[in-house]
């Protein structure tokens, strides 16, 4: 069976600030079992770009409206007779308790910042090789603690981190589940149309086609050009005929 691919495009800063932050997660949830060193250290360098990231971007005060409007969405569906009234229920009461947790909440990452242990850990893996044990034996010393002690410390600060990642996830789920992906086809590899504000672009495409799409645009206006790998200039436009789903979000 030939592999498809789902490539996503954000239309807006906020969208592409949410999966950048979405993509961290999954890669720091990837490296929880801490197996090996290498996996270790990774763990922590995931873990300070997410940091880094949400520092950067202030997500909490565009979560709380996001959630806010997911929430209004949901009670007009469900003065619609074909939704399901329990998987509706369901994601009302997230979305309640996901609004209340967010305004209650403060800086989403001020304890992980201020973390005694982390902070210097930080400023060294920051700099080109500044992970070695010279610069940081404390580091050498916690790898070396047992792997129970390790992994509840690992999780009292993954837990801090809970919050974002369940109020990121649902309001990107809520964003990819409005569209719907239909059938597009084109001669030369090239496909533009107006965005109508959507917010995010997700491309289904089979790696059969040999071709992977880079999109342009913004809120106003999007274009799709496909190309492919190209051993002298690194890739090319691709001027063939290509099918692909789309769906705009």
């Amino acid at each position: 069976m030939t592999a498809e691919i789902i490539y996503e495009h954000p239309l807006n800063e906020k969208i592409r600030s949410y999966l950048r932050i979405e993509h961290l997660f999954t890669q720091l949830n990837s490296l929880q079992d801490l197996t090996n060193e290498a996996q270790q250290l990774s763990f922590f360098s995931t873990l300070f770009a997410l940091i880094d990231a949400l520092e950067r971007n202030d997500v909490r005060p565009d979560l709380i409206k996001d959630v806010e409007r997911c929430e209004s969405q949901l009670v007009r569906w469900s003065q619609h007779p074909s939704v399901s009234d329990k998987k509706l229920q369901l994601m009302l009461q997230q979305a309640l308790r996901l609004q209340s947790e967010l305004l209650r909440s403060g800086k989403l990452i001020n304890n992980l910042k201020d973390d005694k242990f982390l902070a210097p850990l930080r400023q060294r893996f920051a700099l080109p090789g500044g992970c070695c044990y010279f610069d940081m034996p404390q580091l050498q010393y916690w790898l070396a603690l047992p792997a129970m002690e390790r992994q509840q410390q690992q999780a009292e600060w993954l837990a801090q981190l809970q919050l974002t990642e369940q109020a990121i996830q649902f309001v990107l789920s809520f964003i990819r589940e409005r569209g719907q992906f239909s059938e597009v086809y084109t001669d030369n590899g090239f496909y533009q149309q107006n965005a109508e504000q959507f917010e995010l672009l997700r491309i289904k495409y089979s790696h059969s086609c040999c071709s992977f799409p880079t999109v342009s645009g913004n809120r106003y206006r999007y274009a799709i050009r496909f190309m492919q790998l190209s051993e002298q200039d690194g890739r090319s436009a691709c001027g063939d005929a290509v099918s692909f789903q789309l769906a705009c979000c």
